[in-house]
C-alpha cells in the first residue's frame, strides 16, 4: 500500500473473528470466536499467512519483523505466504538500495523464520514503478525482474494435503512508471490452464496482494492519491474460479483486518507485520499475521498480534 495515502484516516472498522496476543484496545470491536479444535486428522494443517511487513532499516522494521518471526515459529505451521511489500521500498528508490533492502529481507528471514515460505509480489516489491525513482524501464532490472531473481515467480500454484493454493500477481505497470492493480492476461491464461486440471471438489485457496474483494472501498470516505482498493479486473478472476470450490481469498495491502464472507468465501484482508509502515496501529489493527487453521474441509482464520510497540506513532489525518 502506498504510505500514508488510501487508509491514513482515523476510521476505525469493526472486527470479526479472534485476535490473539497482545491488548486488543486499538480495535473498535472485537468478536469472539469459537475455539478450533485440535487437529484429529491427518490431512488437518495450519498455516501462517503474513503480509506488508515492509522491512526497512528505519524505524526498528528489522526488529519488529524479528519478534514476529520468532512468534510465528511457536505456531509450529506446516508453510508461511508472505503476502507481498515484503520490503519498503523498491518502487522509487536506486537499485543499490533495492538490492539492500531484499537482501536485508532474505536474512531476516533465514536467520529467525523456521520452515517453508511462498512469496507474493506486492507494489513495494516492483523496480521503478514510482515517477519518483531513478531506474528507467529500460533498465535489466526495472520492474518485476528482481523480485523475480530474489523471491521466485510472480504467480504459481502449489497441493498441500488436498488442498490447491494459488498465489497471484495484482501488480500491473501501465504507461511510463505507473502502478495499476490489476492481473495480466498472460497471468489469466495461465490461470485457466491451472484450473483445468483441479477437480471441482478440490477445495482452492487464493491469494493476492491488492484484494480482488473488500468492504473497504464503499467504508472509507478520504481521499487518497494511490490505486483503488481493489485490482482493476478482479471479476476476471472470479470469472476463472466459478465453478470450483473456493474457500477463501487471502489479501493484503490495505493493513486492516477484515473479514467478510459471500457464497460461501471467506474474503480476508490481514493486518499488517508492520502496523501503519512501523508506525503503530493501522486505523486500529495493530501489528501482527493471520493463523490459518484447516480442519477437514473447513478453513479457520485468525488474527494474531505479536509484542511489539512502535518508535514512532502513525500520524492521523
Amino acid at each position: 500500500m502506498l504510505r500514508r495515502s488510501f487508509l491514513k484516516s482515523s476510521l476505525a472498522l469493526p472486527v470479526s473473528g479472534m485476535l490473539l496476543g497482545r491488548s486488543s484496545l486499538g480495535f473498535s470491536q472485537a468478536l469472539p470466536s469459537p475455539l478450533v479444535a485440535p487437529k484429529s486428522r491427518p490431512s488437518d494443517f495450519d498455516f501462517v499467512f503474513f503480509t506488508d511487513c515492509h522491512l526497512e532499516p528505519e524505524l526498528a522494521g528489522v526488529e519488529g519483523c524479528v519478534k514476529c518471526f520468532t512468534q510465528i515459529n511457536k505456531e509450529k505451521a506446516d508453510f508461511c505466504i508472505a503476502g507481498g511489500d515484503q520490503v519498503f521500498d523498491v518502487c522509487e528508490q536506486d537499485l543499490t538500495r533495492a538490492h539492500l533492502l531484499f537482501n536485508l529481507y532474505q536474512q531476516t528471514e533465514k536467520d529467525h523464520l523456521s520452515g517453508k515460505v511462498y512469496y507474493t509480489v506486492g507494489n513495494h516489491d516492483v523496480v521503478g514503478i514510482n515517477q519518483k525513482s531513478p531506474v528507467e524501464p529500460g533498465a535489466h532490472e526495472y520492474g518485476k525482474k528482481l523480485y523475480e531473481d530474489y523471491f521466485g515467480k510472480r504467480y504459481y500454484s502449489f497441493d498441500h494435503k488436498g488442498w490447491h493454493f494459488i498465489v497471484l500477481d495484482s501488480i500491473g505497470i501501465e504507461y511510463y512508471k505507473i502502478f495499476k492493480a490489476e492481473f495480466d492476461e498472460e497471468q489469466l491464461a495461465w490461470l485457466k490452464s491451472d484450473l483445468s486440471s483441479v477437480g471441482p471438489s478440490v477445495p482452492i485457496i487464493v491469494v493476492t496482494h491488492v484484494p480482488i474483494a473488500t468492504v473497504l472501498g464503499t467504508l472509507s470516505t478520504h481521499s487518497h492519491n494511490g490505486p483503488g482498493p481493489i485490482a482493476a479486473n478482479s471479476y476476471a478472476v472470479h470469472e476463472l474460479l466459478a465453478g470450483h470450490n473456493l474457500k477463501a481469498i487471502l489479501q493484503g495491502h490495505l493493513h486492516v483486518w477484515q473479514k467478510s464472507e459471500y457464497q460461501g468465501v471467506q474474503y480476508l484482508i490481514s493486518g499488517a507485520v508492520s502496523g501503519a509502515w512501523w508506525e503503530g496501529a493501522m486505523d486500529g489493527t495493530p501489528e501482527g499475521y493471520t493463523l490459518c487453521q484447516i480442519r477437514g474441509d473447513q478453513l479457520h482464520l485468525s488474527y494474531v498480534t505479536y509484542p511489539w510497540v512502535a518508535r514512532v506513532q502513525h500520524p492521523k489525518s
